[in-house]
């Protein structure tokens, strides 16, 4: 034994060394995702009150999905159209074809996610004048988790055993003088469970479609693979060449590396760590598990079961640093050291982790017990290693259903959908457009350069501080959503919210500070915009002061008078049709109604405030470009009482 601690060693630190290499460089480029779908957005929100019955139902996953096996159900039941896919497959918007009633409506969904497990939740929202309080949330799960923990177990346990009974033989066949005794082996029983559970598991992904359709998603085409896989190790058992069941098993090693959270992490290193790891867990438990039976069989002959053990130790040594090393890298790339402890997925990694520790407690007291006297048994230490190694095995397979924790911070590819009415605003923090709309549950905020071409690869930056209308402030936690988007979960209180913005974008163009106001509650009003189109077309004419400037750390631009008519400068505004994408109501101030106006896909907001005729008394237009302010002067009105 003392001949082989040295290597032994030599082994561990190789390992070790490469491995170390490895993380360090995973860690400096990984990307955050998740191997499961998780929901982001709903529209209408989770637990939102809508006053209105919605035109569709939007779901936002973190990855994209795929509808083979979906389906989205309404409780209450009412008609919905055919889900479809947009924004990279990450969202998936349902038409509803009937008005829905006042109440509650339970919202229950199943989506196939990129790894192939079918994630299903559920969440509710309301209809109605008055908002209910719902705070249920939203859920995410994988479907049928408990039977897919199961049989991917039981798919481990046939690899496992196996590839442990080839390698074991090889062992075996290196021992001196070694007994003609065989253990009966276990290759073909191991064969038909590996197949039926690769054929369970892939029924379970297929659901209501059809094979045709499993055939046509690389997740279904991953679970055929396996299928093949342990299909052809069986009939290579039945032809008596077991050997030649280690290619077909490699290849659903690969497939289960190749679905596994880490390759969404890192597209090749992922998968390659996830095959060292799962390679090496199955191999030191089928191993170890025939050797112990191959001893048994030997009982009574001595040295030559002393040294299959000493042989195996040996080995044994390099699959450890193997699973523990990539088990730990992969560990790093996916679970946030916060979330170890406070969520599902982090509290059975650290189990798995010390159940680990203790396998290696076991294995060192059966090496311990060999190198101590002849005479020791090592066997009852190591038969506990091999249940403890199979409950290892257990653990990895509740992994690969549960989804890893999100990662609150990582930048969301396109900005949430928003419900209900949306207060629109903007301004300018020095040469850069802010462009923030503001609807129930949450903020989204886009900044713009007056850069056109290569925009998409323009930084910003975005820090926003808010004053709500008790006068408490707080800075908010800005998450991206795209180039120039930022997002932040919001719960607005009644009355003017006051955000103070510092925006950047590189050092091509002057930033700077700037503020907004959000006056809550909005409503949608788009007869009052129909009005004041109708009231400015009959004004035959006024006087336009007009300030323009692209640069507000220069000041809001030289003022300029314009004498115009209503009908020609409704011809030069973009809701001169009387009809805008974005149409809200605000409280009326001093006696004077409101409206905010937005063209999202232009970055535009305007804020109008109305006499009591629908006149237009003043008009804020914030473009990517430029900030217009502007007052009206009609005659017979006192310039003082509106030129300011």
């Amino acid at each position: 034994m003392t001949s082989s601690e040295p290597r032994a060693h030599r082994s561990l630190l190789a390992v070790g060394s490469l491995l170390s290499l490895v993380l360090a460089l995973l860690v400096g480029t990984a990307a955050p995702a998740s191997a499961h779908a998780t929901l982001l957005f709903t529209s209408p929100a989770a637990d939102a009150t809508v006053a209105d019955s919605p035109r569709s139902l939007v779901l936002v996953f973190d990855q994209p999905v795929s509808l083979s096996g979906s389906s989205v159900r309404l409780e209450p039941s009412a008609a919905l159209g055919t889900p479809a896919l947009s924004r990279g497959n990450q969202s998936v918007t349902v038409p509803v074809r009937t008005a829905l009633g006042e109440g509650v409506h339970t919202v229950d969904w199943q989506v196939t996610a990129r790894d192939g497990d079918v994630m299903t939740g559920s969440y509710r929202f309301a209809v109605g004048p008055r908002t209910i309080a719902l705070g249920s949330g939203q859920t995410t799960a994988a479907k049928d988790a408990a039977p897919t923990t199961a049989l991917r177990w039981l798919l481990f346990a046939a690899l496992a055993i196996m590839l442990g009974e080839v390698a074991g033989r090889r062992l075996r066949d290196r021992i001196p003088n070694a007994p003609a005794r065989r253990p009966r082996s276990w290759a073909l029983p191991g064969a038909l469970a590996g197949t039926a559970a690769a054929l369970a598991l892939a029924a379970l992904q297929l659901g209501d479609d059809s094979l045709a359709s499993l055939a046509g998603t690389q997740p279904g085409v991953l679970s055929l693979i396996e299928v093949a896989g342990f299909g052809l190790a069986t009939v290579a058992v039945l032809l008596r060449r077991r050997n030649w069941a280690a290619l077909p098993l490699t290849a659903v090693l690969v497939t289960e590396a190749l679905r596994a959270h880490p390759q969404a992490e890192q597209s090749v290193a992922g998968p390659l760590l996830t095959f060292v790891h799962l390679a090496a867990a199955v191999l030191w438990t089928g191993t170890l598990l025939h050797v112990l039976r191959t001893a048994a069989a030997w009982r009574g002959e001595g040295t030559p079961g002393r040294s299959l053990l000493l042989s195996y130790a040996r080995l044994a040594a390099w699959l450890f640093a193997a699973v523990v090393m990539t088990g730990l890298v992969s560990a790093l790339l996916l679970v946030p050291l916060d979330d170890l402890t406070t969520t599902t997925y982090g509290r059975v990694l650290l189990a798995k982790i010390a159940l680990v520790v203790a396998v290696a407690g076991l294995a060192l007291t059966a090496r311990r017990r060999l190198r101590r006297t002849r005479t020791g048994s090592p066997h009852r230490p190591a038969r506990v290693e091999t249940g403890a190694l199979a409950v290892v095995l257990a653990f990895s397979a509740t992994l690969t259903v549960l989804s890893v924790p999100a990662d609150a911070n990582r930048p969301l590819p396109f900005a949430p959908p928003l419900d209900g009415p949306v207060v629109p605003t903007g301004t300018r923090a020095g040469e850069i457009g802010i462009s923030a709309r503001a609807a129930a549950g949450r903020l989204v905020i886009d900044l713009t350069s007056p850069q056109i071409s290569g925009s998409e690869q323009q930084s910003y930056g975005l820090k926003a501080t808010l004053a709500d209308p008790g006068g408490s402030r707080r800075a908010l936690k800005l998450r991206g959503c795209g180039t120039g988007c930022f997002y932040t979960p919001m719960t607005w209180q009644k009355g003017t919210s006051r955000l103070t913005l510092t925006a950047s974008a590189g050092e091509e163009w002057a930033g700077g500070r700037a503020g907004l106001s959000v006056t809550w509650p909005p409503r949608a009003d788009a007869g009052l915009l129909r009005e004041t189109v109708a009231a400015m077309e009959k004004v035959p004419g006024f006087t336009l002061h007009e300030l323009v400037t692209s640069n507000t750390a220069r000041g809001l631009g030289d003022l300029r008078k314009l004498p115009i008519t209503g009908k020609e400068f409704l011809a030069s505004e973009p809701y001169g049709s009387g009809t805008a994408p974005v149409i809200t109501r605000l409280p009326d101030e001093n006696g004077h109604r409101r409206l905010a106006l937005a063209y999202p896909a232009e970055h535009t907001q305007l804020d109008l405030t109305l006499d009591a005729d629908g006149r237009i008394l003043h008009e804020t237009l914030t473009a990517p470009n430029h900030l217009v302010t502007r007052t009206f002067v009609y005659p017979g009105a006192e310039d003082d009482s509106h030129d300011h």
